[in-house]
Formats: structure tokens, C-alpha cells, sequence
């Protein structure tokens, strides 16, 4: 006689539906009132919680904060990992910066959260950094394999991305004013490393 499986136990799965949604309900709260402005006590109000209930959810506003950078990160590599790269190296290069910028103009305030220091205290944890450790190294190599091998390089390909996001948010949100002009910008960066270099190698 075969003996009956066990019953599983639903609590964890609902525990972690219940975070989800709270995570959610962040979210909503940030887009309304900002991100450093987040309260818990609404937070817990937008679903349905009295605020000392969402503490067996997330102990802290600061783990909620947490949650919610793991869950941008995570995001924004599975987008960053599922686009087809053209075999160029520098076509690669555009695409993963097209890739982030309409990724921080269409998910603003997941962006903020990522890529700027809006909340202060807090630091992501090993665990929620991890999703955006891997995302740096895909951004490394892909501008690695494009010729851009110098820090400072690096630095002002990353400086033109964000710039036009920052612009396309401040005066434009949900329009393309400064997405559009993201290849005239990288072909103007592209002319000047490749000058650059030609200067360096020939004879003195």
C-alpha cells in the first residue's frame, strides 16, 4: 500500500504572497509620495494591515526598502539578459544602453531606487545587491568587447545614459525628446574614441 503524501503546508507560500503584495503596495506608495517618503503605517493601510502586523512581513522600513532593490535589480537583469544582441561589439554596446535608458524612463522610481542614493541609512543588502553585481559585470563586458577599456571611458559612455534619462524624466516624462537622440550621442562619442586612439598610435 503506497503511503498518502504528506499535506503540504500553506503558510509559506502565503506568507510569501502577503510580502509580495506589500511590496506592491510600496511601490504604489513610492510613485505617490516618493521614495524617501514611504511610511509604513500607509504602506500597511494599502493592504489591508495594521502597521505592528507588517512587521512579521518586514521587521524595519529599511527591510522593505531591501525587498523592493532586490526586486528592481532583479528586473532590470532579466530585461538586461533577454535582449538579442546584434554580433557587433559596438552595436552591442548601443543596445545595452538603450536597453537601461528606456528601462530607467519606463520604471522611474525603480531606477532611483538602483542607480541613485535617495533614501538615507540605507544600503542594500548582500542578498538584493547580487541581481545588480551581475548586471554591472554584463556592463562591463559588453563595453569591454566595444573598445571601452579604460575607466574614464567607461565612465562618460555611463555619464551621456544617464544624463539623457535624467533629462527625459526632469522635462519630458513618458515622452522621447532625449531617448531619441541616444545614437546621435554614442556615434559623437564613438568618432571621438576612435580619434583619440588614432591619435595615440600614430608616430611622434
Amino acid at each position: 500500500m503506497e503511503a498518502k503524501a504528506k499535506p503540504q503546508d500553506p503558510r509559506p507560500g502565503r506568507h510569501a504572497a502577503r510580502r509580495g503584495e506589500i511590496i506592491q503596495a510600496a511601490w504604489a506608495e513610492a510613485e505617490a509620495q516618493g521614495l524617501s517618503a514611504i511610511s509604513l503605517t500607509q504602506v500597511a493601510r494599502r493592504v489591508g494591515l495594521r502597521q505592528p502586523s507588517l512587521y512579521s512581513y518586514f521587521p524595519s522600513k529599511n527591510a522593505l526598502i531591501d525587498a523592493m532593490f532586490a526586486e528592481a535589480a532583479g528586473a532590470l537583469l532579466n530585461t538586461v539578459d533577454h535582449v538579442p544582441y546584434p554580433e557587433s561589439p559596438r552595436d552591442g554596446a548601443r543596445m545595452l544602453a538603450r536597453t537601461v535608458l528606456e528601462f530607467g524612463v519606463s520604471h522611474p522610481i525603480q531606477s532611483q531606487l538602483i542607480f541613485q542614493r535617495t533614501i538615507p541609512g540605507f544600503e542594500p543588502s548582500a542578498e538584493a545587491y547580487a541581481p545588480a553585481l551581475k548586471m554591472q559585470e554584463k556592463y562591463s563586458l559588453k563595453l569591454i568587447e566595444a573598445g571601452l577599456t579604460a575607466p574614464s571611458d567607461v565612465d562618460i559612455f555611463t555619464a551621456l545614459v544617464a544624463g539623457l534619462s535624467n533629462q527625459q524624466l526632469a522635462n519630458e516624462p513618458g515622452g522621447s525628446r532625449w531617448v531619441s537622440q541616444l545614437d546621435t550621442v554614442l556615434d559623437m562619442f564613438f568618432e571621438y574614441l576612435d580619434r583619440r586612439n588614432r591619435t595615440r598610435s600614430e608616430p611622434p
